[in-house]
């Protein structure tokens, strides 16, 4: 069941989340609108991801399916010149069996640990801030983080059951907003910017 579940949904957040869901057989509905406020960030991601890239169709199908957020991370720190399709590929094969391999270690090492561990939940947190760091780090712009910041907090406070999904609609919609020390002469947005500068990479 471990693998399986692991290949179905090839998402560690949602993946954790399905495993409570299943065992408490929750409705399909409740199902299906959870993985949609947990896994809707991947839409943002198409928007700068390098599927460019991948030219056979059973390729690109598979890099649409395996887009994750380390995979996205790291092709986003790299220069234009270092991506290609190989590279991408080998990257989200190396991730998946690195994914569904460590499940399988998992239960082995589960079935011998006498109870659970404490404190080992915090590891995705942990996660997705290392993403947060390095993604930073690699771009020096400090004011989408600031804006992520504000969205996330405003979405604790006004929908804390669905604040995931609250945040990243917030933050679509401050990126949208125009602003006058990064936007061109036109008064075009951050997002249109952003768009028009990932269009300008493809094309070269």
């Amino acid at each position: 069941m471990t693998p399986a579940l692991s290949l179905a949904a090839f998402a560690g957040s949602l993946e954790l989340l399905l495993v409570g869901m299943m065992a408490t057989v929750t409705p399909l509905a409740a199902v299906a609108g959870t993985v949609l406020m947990v896994n809707f960030r991947h839409v943002f991601y198409a928007f700068s991801f390098p599927l460019h890239l991948v030219r056979h169709p059973v390729a690109k199908a598979y890099a649409v399916y395996a887009m994750i957020d380390e995979v996205y991370a790291v092709n986003a720190s790299l220069e234009e010149h270092e991506r290609s399709a190989p590279r991408l590929l080998a990257m989200q094969i190396a991730c998946e069996v690195y994914w569904v391999g460590g499940g399988l270690t998992g239960v082995v090492l589960g079935t011998a640990l006498p109870a659970p561990v404490k404190g080992l939940e915090f590891a995705l947190c942990a996660l997705f801030t290392a993403l947060t760091l390095d993604a930073f780090r690699s771009r020096q712009e400090i004011l989408p983080v600031l804006l992520a910041g504000a969205s996330v907090a405003v979405a604790l406070v006004l929908t804390p059951g669905a604040a995931m999904f609250t945040a990243l609609l917030l933050f679509v919609g401050l990126l949208l907003l125009p602003c006058r020390p990064l936007r061109s002469s036109g008064g075009t947005s951050i997002a249109v910017t952003a768009r028009r500068a990932a269009e300008e990479t493809a094309d070269a």
